[in-house]
Parts: C-alpha cells; structure tokens; sequence
C-alpha cells in the first residue's frame, strides 16, 4: 500500500549544472556565425555533401565515422547535399542549416567541460580540482572554436574523455555485473574514438 505523503529527494551538484550551462552558452551562441565556409569544413562539407547523395567513397584522411556523425547533424537539418564546398569564404545560402551542420560538434565540445568535472571527480580530487579543470576547458580559446565550426576535433575529444571516464567509473565501482556496462561504455567509446 502507498503510504502518503510520498517524498522524492535528489541531490543536485549545481557547480555540474553551473559549468554544463556556460559550456552550452559558449558553444552553441551565435553558431550560425560566421554564414560562411570556415577552414576545413571545406573538406568535411565535400564528405557530407557525398552522405546526403548517398554516393560511396573511401577517404584517406581517416575512418568514415567521424563524417557520419557530421552527416548526421546535416540530415537532421534537411540539407540535401547540393550546395559547392569549393573555398574557405563561400556564403552559406539560406537553404543550407549552418546551426544544424555544426551542432553536434558544438555538442561534443560541450558536453566535454562537464565531463571533465566528473573524470577529475571520478580520479578522487577535490570539488575544488574539478571546477578548476572543467574553468580550464571552459575558458580554453581554441577548444571552443574547434566546437563551434564543422570539424570532429571536438568529437574525437569527447569520445576519449568518455572512454576515459567510463573506465574509471568501471574501475572504481563496487565489484557487481553492473559496473560492466561502464566496461562497455568504454570500449565503445574507444572504438567510436578510432572508427
């Protein structure tokens, strides 16, 4: 029987969600600008341009993940893949979704400061420690330009850190069959990281 009244606690590390909100704030602001191809994503938008056409390709600069998850994020924003990548400098058009072509880089990049956080909490340091690491992150000039343009530094980034992470967390945890999703989470994360 329910006995009432019914009582749910949680406890909330507001630093986590203070340095979540500012990574959020700092990546994702103003990602549509500059509305013009930038540095690689010369490179990157010719690969996922060949994703939207489903043409198949083999490229040599590395595993064909990384273009997917790039692909992924024009997908979603209905980008069909016509627009010409042929110079750093061309005027994106407005039927081409900027935001959505570099958000899920922008996420990664992210998502990569509260994960720091935790991995300096999961390696036992202070509070005090993981704020510090996860300022460093935050405030770091050239982590936050790679997360704003369609490049997969971020990604490749945040998938070692989440290796990282899950192996810790895998390593620390009381020893039960649930600890090895972490395991699991870490070898996947390493592989995503390669592939």
């Amino acid at each position: 029987m329910l006995k009432l009244p019914l009582v749910v606690t949680a406890q909330v590390d507001l630093v986590l969600v203070l340095v979540s909100l500012l990574a959020l704030w700092t990546r994702l602001s103003r990602l549509s600008y500059p509305n013009a191809v930038v540095f690689d994503e010369v490179y990157y938008g010719q690969f996922v341009s060949l994703y939207m056409k489903r043409v198949f390709f083999i490229d040599d600069s590395g595993p064909p993940l990384g273009h997917m998850i790039l692909a992924l994020g024009a997908y979603v924003g209905g980008f069909d893949g016509n627009f010409v990548w042929n110079r750093i400098g061309a005027e994106y058009p407005s039927s081409v979704s900027v935001w959505s072509l570099r958000l899920l880089p922008a996420l990664c990049g992210a998502l990569c400061v509260p994960l720091v956080y935790l991995l300096t909490l999961e390696l036992r340091l202070s509070h005090l420690s993981a704020l510090g690491a996860a300022l460093l992150l935050l405030l770091e000039n050239s982590l936050i330009v790679q997360s704003r343009f369609m490049l997969l530094e971020s990604v490749l980034i945040f998938l070692v850190l989440l290796a990282f992470f899950s192996y810790l967390r895998f390593h620390n945890a009381p020893d039960s069959w649930s600890r090895y999703s972490w395991l699991l989470l870490s070898g996947a994360s390493c592989g995503a990281a390669v592939g």
